[in-house]
């Protein structure tokens, strides 16, 4: 894991001593600007017509634990840019992105949802889109899928602290078929000091061996092999300087 600088621990230190109070968590967090770790890309130069492809969403996820808007619009248009017919979910919870990707991919697709509770899926729950969805029920380990079992697209999304991450990113990785593609939730989350949020430490280890990069706007982190729409080609653009938008060079707001 990361070496933390000492500006990192002296935080740490005053977050306990003042309490443990998540605002406080919030705040500090917002200057640990290193932990951006990631080479950063646009979504519509990560993903197959992002600009073009429609979507759909007739539900939108509320509550604690909910995925952002902004990430399920970039990852239903992931999965419909990339054409992905075996997707798996890894943490899945009430259920709300997997029904948003069965209601937004054909037929043919199958969505494998996988949590720990055993309640899990209580959004798509007798609906006629529940036949795409197969639900698996336990800890992420390679165990839990078969020998020949491969998806072309996978979702992290399950317990955020640096060992879980850790974990879940080796089995998506073992269980990706060839030119499969994997999206991470919350690389970008801003609390840090629970201990419950190092998806960005768990996917800098990652990146030594895998090109990952974020998607600029959003807390999620992509791998991409698919001929044409490699990551390993977006982290070398990412090497040359962007332009700044009007909007950013003068600071408007709107």
């Amino acid at each position: 894991m990361t070496n933390e600088p000492a500006k990192t621990r002296w935080l740490g230190l005053l977050w306990r001593v003042t309490g443990r109070r998540p605002k406080l968590d919030h705040f500090f967090t917002s200057f640990l600007t290193y932990r951006k770790y990631l080479p950063e890309c646009d979504a519509a130069d990560a993903i197959p017509r992002f600009n073009e492809n429609p979507i759909v969403i007739t539900q939108c996820p509320v509550g604690g634990w909910s995925t952002p808007m902004i990430d399920v619009v970039v990852l239903l248009k992931a999965a419909v840019g990339f054409g992905s017919k075996r997707i798996l979910e890894l943490g899945s919870y009430r259920g709300h992105t997997a029904r948003l990707l069965a209601e937004n991919t054909g037929p043919d697709t199958i969505i494998t949802a996988v949590d720990i509770d055993e309640r899990h899926g209580v959004a798509y729950r007798g609906l006629d889109i529940e036949n795409k969805i197969r639900r698996k029920t336990g800890r992420i380990t390679p165990g839990l899928f078969s020998k020949d079992e491969r998806f072309d697209f996978i979702f992290v999304d399950a317990n955020h602290d640096f060992a879980s991450v850790m974990n879940d990113t080796e089995v998506a990785f073992s269980v990706l078929a060839p030119q499969g593609v994997i999206l991470w939730h919350d690389y970008a989350h801003d609390h840090f000091f629970h201990g419950l949020s190092r998806v960005p430490e768990a996917l800098n280890e990652f990146a030594k061996r895998y090109p990952i990069s974020a998607i600029r706007g959003t807390t999620l982190g992509i791998y991409s092999s698919l001929p044409g729409w490699e990551t390993v080609n977006l982290n070398q653009k990412s090497k040359i300087p962007r332009a700044a938008s009007v909007w950013e060079e003068t600071k408007l707001q709107g």
